[in-house]
């Protein structure tokens, strides 16, 4: 009998991946070619629209300036414009965007459902009631106003896992669609029960908004999302993994339930970190991997770019707060939501459309 040459067995290789094998094979390297395009792409975008956004205003400075600026060689009004007026603005909304890109990734990978963005289920409602509770009964402190966000909105995701029982499916969107709609009408309770001084503040912040931001409050929210933001890449791996389905990942020694609880703490961490500096910014964590994954081409969601698109679509929307009414400023959480709502409006009609389809 002839010997027949058979192709040596591939390694599974996912849309958008390429694979490069080093010393004849023995080592196989998987490369996301076109997902780090697309992430870097977006990130060169977002890094435009923030020079943009450094450069315009009513005292506009070329971007010469502002290298110099940034280079500490600039003149004093200069230097005062860029770096302690504008930066700390426009360096919160790249950092917070790709925090909340993140943080919708990985809640729509566990509920394996576009609609599982930490927005829609609660999690900002949660943040809120904190702040209202910290509000009339402790103080109105940015530190007390932070800490009462993170605890309501990691109370509510502990709450969401609770009664949905776990974190993959349609019922623990539902369950947290529930608790958040909810806590929005406590919420608008006690804003009409309160103090007169004390709702406007609430309000005000429950808006989302990025004005008076400044490097002493960013730089401690920047510490802790960058380390929350280095946990969920550890976690990279094991969410490819998961993402093959549980039976796969618990066969390649995955510990699923402990790597779900773990995806579920950060993503809701990174939301409610957000919440507490900015207020409540809407359906940036819910559109943002959705379209960095139509613009990847993969299977699953990609963190980094979701990252980058996040980036992208705050710093897009503070420079349209800031400009587009100015000398009226705009709060950054009305333009997420009204450019968010049409998108969400969009999607459902979508899913609609693709049950009628399955069900014919």
């Amino acid at each position: 009998m002839n010997d027949v040459a058979r192709p040596e067995p591939q390694d599974h290789v996912f849309p958008g991946e390429r694979q490069l094998r080093l010393f004849d094979g023995r080592i196989s390297l998987k490369i996301p070619v076109r997902p780090m395009a697309i992430s870097t792409v977006l990130l060169l975008s977002a890094l435009l629209v923030a020079f943009a956004d450094l450069s315009m205003g009513a005292y506009s400075i070329p971007v010469p300036q502002i290298w110099k600026a940034l280079a500490g060689d600039a003149t004093d009004r200069v230097r005062m414009v860029v770096i302690e007026w504008r930066l700390p603005r426009i360096a919160a909304a790249l950092l917070f965007g790709a925090a909340l890109g993140v943080s919708g990734a990985v809640f729509q990978s566990l509920t394996r459902n576009p609609l599982g963005s930490p927005d829609i289920v609660g999690f900002d409602a949660g943040a809120f009631a904190g702040v209202l509770l910290v509000m009339v009964f402790v103080g109105t402190s940015p530190y007390e106003v932070m800490a009462g966000a993170l605890g309501g909105g990691i109370l509510t995701a502990g709450a969401v896992y609770l009664i949905a029982q776990g974190t993959t499916g349609l019922r623990f969107v539902l369950v947290g669609i529930g608790i958040g709609v909810m806590l929005s009408a406590i919420n608008t309770w006690m804003l009409t029960v309160t103090r007169l001084e004390i709702a406007m503040s609430a309000a005000f912040w429950g808006a989302g908004s990025l004005d008076g931001m400044d490097m002493e409050r960013l730089l401690p929210v920047a510490a802790m999302l960058a380390a929350f933001l280095a946990g969920m890449a550890g976690l990279h791996r094991s969410i490819r993994q998961l993402e093959l389905g549980d039976d796969v990942a618990l066969s390649l020694g995955v510990p699923v339930r402990a790597v779900r609880i773990a995806m579920l703490v950060i993503a809701g961490a990174l939301t409610a970190i957000v919440t507490a500096a900015a207020g409540p910014i809407g359906f940036v964590a819910l559109s943002a991997p959705q379209l960095a994954r139509r613009l990847a081409g993969t299977p699953g969601i990609p963190l980094a770019a979701s990252a980058a698109m996040g980036a992208l679509l705050l710093s897009a929307s503070d420079l349209v707060a800031t400009h587009l009414f100015a000398p009226t400023k705009l709060p950054v959480g009305l333009v997420t939501v009204s450019g968010g709502g049409a998108y969400l409006v969009w999607l459902l009609l979508r899913e609609a459309s693709r049950s009628r389809k399955l069900s014919a």
